[in-house]
């Protein structure tokens, strides 16, 4: 007849099933690959605008007229300040 103390311990000695995802490693998963996500579509750099103003205060347009002429004369652009 078996005793029932070394019963008792075999039923404490053994391993229990790991019912969890990936034996654990579940959230490192999720985690690992949220963090790729994150990487690739989360922008790293902020788009830059780029604002001018006038140190004077006033607003100035410059707009470049073209001018050519067929006579064989080089073609010139003349920049332009309109206030």
């Amino acid at each position: 007849m078996a005793d029932p103390r070394d019963e008792e311990l075999a039923r404490l000695r053994e391993r229990p099933d790991n019912v969890h995802l990936l034996g654990g490693f579940g959230p490192l998963l999720v985690g690992a690959v949220l963090f790729v996500l994150m990487v690739l579509l989360a922008p790293t750099i902020a788009p830059e605008q780029v604002v001018e103003q006038p140190v004077n205060g006033e607003p100035t347009t410059t707009l470049e007229a073209i001018t050519t002429t067929t006579a064989g004369a080089p073609a010139s652009s003349i920049p332009v300040t309109v206030p």
